[in-house]
């Protein structure tokens, strides 16, 4: 019996998702639980998997096209008796269902990239027609991102260099790293001018050494003068959002405007931990499990919410829901693609070294685009990292409907009054932001006090475990 392929609930708050990646073709043998094909929101790139083992009927939703969570995208057909793959029906190859309206694929805003394979973006007109859009170097240059396009600028290269680069982005995007890579091998031979240079007699001829300008008699050793500028092109550049910078500005807004941010700041001293990770890094490098600092941060702040549990919570209409489970979102940076923070689940039943490996691996998949719609639902409290990016302090916007954040910083060593003397200690900034609302200032706090201590003695953090 045919079985429907079609788009699932993705994660709180995602209505639709873009089929980007068919993963197999009509006709082709899948197995169960084998990734069929690849669903794009704007929060997370997922592959979804075979419900059973059969042959893919039929593709009802082309690559490209936005659909409503719950559509059907696709059918798949049971197997032939002799286990071979039973014959295609060739009339639902790429059209949609008769009781399904016809998919308009829908074009990515400029910046985005477009999915492979993915149709042309297509318009429809008041008569119902649809209408192909023009292509040309405008369409490609908008497929770039914006340092993608800033690096050309810099070095004067053309669209149709950018068209014989293979991209290793999403879906055979041209990202910095590609467009760096070509430009080393892009540099001239000796004697041979760079791509774009004028012709050799229109070139400036060099000016007699007579005529050039004297070195100023009091300039500063090590100094260069500057260069004149040089013009190269509009002096401003519009970006229109990308569908999940749109996302993260809507978020940032309903995160203000909904609860009554405030903050309070603290410090601690990291020597401790310090002296942990100098000795156990390597060890736990040996077998295979890098050792950052958040997975203190993260055992500690299981342990301050345990005892001060309101801040382990959300809002939910006009009452506070105080929770027993403590998955705790990190903030991973994606560059172009925006933050996002997943969370680990029950980290109260994880050691360090389970939780080092879950870090590790949820920030990996993160930027590889390769999250689970259950890796970023479900959080209670959320620790941001702003140290990596070398802050000293900062005030964190809170992840509603969660009604706190924590906020770790760069541990920089400074002097501080130990016992009378002057010593110079790792120390590191801590902050939180918290609702109001729900959580006084009193209570806000004594967590973070807390959190302070326990980082400041790392062996109670083994003690309550």
């Amino acid at each position: 019996m045919p079985i429907s392929i079609v788009v699932p609930q993705l994660g709180e708050s995602v209505a639709e998702g873009t089929v980007s990646k068919w993963l197999k073709q009509v006709g082709e043998r899948v197995r169960k639980d084998e990734p069929l094909v690849e669903i794009q929101t704007d929060k997370i790139n997922v592959e979804l998997p075979s419900p059973a083992e059969g042959v893919l009927e039929a593709i009802t939703v082309p690559e490209g096209t936005t659909v409503l969570v719950g559509t059907e995208i696709g059918v798949l057909g049971s197997l032939a008796a002799d286990g071979a793959a039973a014959p295609a029906v060739s009339a639902a190859v790429a059209a949609p269902a008769p009781a399904m309206a016809a998919p308009v694929a829908v074009a990515p805003p400029s910046g985005a990239p477009a999915p492979a394979g993915a149709v042309p973006p297509v318009s429809a007109p008041a008569g119902g027609t649809v209408v192909p859009q023009a292509g040309g170097d405008s369409a490609r240059e908008g497929n770039l991102s914006p340092a993608v396009r800033k690096l050309m600028r810099e070095q004067d290269v053309a669209m149709s260099e950018i068209a014989a680069i293979r991209g290793t982005g999403l879906a055979g995007r041209v990202s910095r790293d590609d467009l760096l890579e070509y430009l080393k091998g892009r540099a001239a031979p000796a004697g041979v001018a760079p791509a774009g240079s004028p012709p050799a007699s229109l070139a400036p001829t060099a000016a007699p050494a007579s005529a050039a300008a004297p070195a100023p008699a009091a300039a500063l050793p090590g100094f260069a003068p500057a260069a004149p500028a040089v013009p190269g092109g509009p002096r401003e550049e519009v970006i229109p959002f990308s569908k999940v910078r749109k996302l993260i500005a809507e978020n940032m807004v309903r995160a203000k405007h909904t609860a009554a941010h405030t903050h309070c700041f603290d410090e601690t001293d990291m020597s401790a931990i310090v002296a942990l990770r100098r000795e156990w890094g390597p060890k736990l490098e040996a077998q295979g499990v890098h050792l950052t600092y958040m997975p203190f941060f993260i055992k500690a702040a299981v342990l301050a919410l345990k005892e001060f549990p309101w801040v382990n919570g959300e809002v939910r209409g006009e009452a506070m829901v105080v929770k027993r489970y403590y998955n705790i979102g990190i903030a991973v940076g994606r560059e172009e693609k925006g933050l996002i923070v997943p969370n680990l689940k029950d980290c109260d039943r994880k050691n360090l070294v389970q939780l080092a490996s879950e870090v590790n691996d949820l920030a990996a998949r993160a930027r590889a685009e390769r999250l689970r719609p259950e890796d970023i639902a479900g959080g209670t409290f959320s620790i941001t990292n702003a140290g990596v990016y070398g802050a000293l302090n900062s005030a964190p916007v809170i992840n509603v409907p969660e009604v706190a954040i924590l906020g770790v910083h760069k541990i920089a060593e400074r002097p501080v009054a130990r016992g009378g003397q002057v010593v110079v200690r790792p120390m590191m900034n801590v902050a939180i932001g918290f609702d109001h609302r729900v959580v006084d200032g009193e209570l806000a706090v004594k967590f973070l006090r807390r959190v302070c201590e326990l980082l400041e003695r790392p062996e109670l953090l083994w003690f309550y475990a």
